[in-house]
């Protein structure tokens, strides 16, 4: 592939397809995800729980895509679409979650695949447009801020019991 090609490929816009319920390779890539992302794969349960959740919101609120390069799936998002909470006649939207398979990262894909979905949700009308990224993910943080998305919030979870970093090097 020449130069010229491969900038050209690369400003090319990712076509988003809708994932069917009872994809395989969905299921995998979403455990992949959620290892990466909670530290430890899900259980089969949960994770059965959960597709079967997301999936019956599929096309209405919530948008489940592959991300293609030509035909190939090189990742996949899921947007959320839900009235503004302080203006009901206002739309949000959401990347509720975003996944580039390892051997396709550093290549412009994660930033096509994220700009096909914004673009998605602004036709939507959506009026704000968030993305969450998990604590201590400073490469997901500076894909996104890459993105022009800035940090507007800072979200805590109560977790009784859990002991700070600093505290656990206290005691040591």
């Amino acid at each position: 592939m020449g130069q010229a090609e491969g900038v050209e490929r690369s400003q090319a816009a990712m076509k988003l397809e809708y994932v069917s319920a009872d994809d395989r390779k969905f299921r995998d890539w979403l455990r992949r995800y959620r290892e990466e992302t909670v530290g430890e794969p899900p259980a089969e349960e949960w994770l059965d729980v959960y597709l079967k959740h997301i999936f019956t919101e599929q096309g209405k609120t919530r948008h489940i895509w592959w991300g293609l390069d030509d035909d190939r799936k090189v990742g996949f998002a899921v947007a959320i679409l839900s009235p503004h909470p302080a203006d009901k006649s206002k739309l949000s939207g959401m990347v509720a979650e975003f996944f580039i398979y390892p051997e396709y990262r550093r290549e412009g894909f994660g930033r096509r695949l994220a700009q096909a979905v914004i673009e998605f949700l602004l036709e939507q009308g959506a009026n704000d447009i968030h993305a969450s990224v998990t604590a201590g993910n400073v490469r997901g943080l500076r894909f996104w801020e890459a993105c022009s998305f800035q940090i507007s919030r800072y979200i805590l979870v109560h977790r009784p019991g859990l002991k700070l970093e600093e505290e656990e090097e206290e005691e040591l």
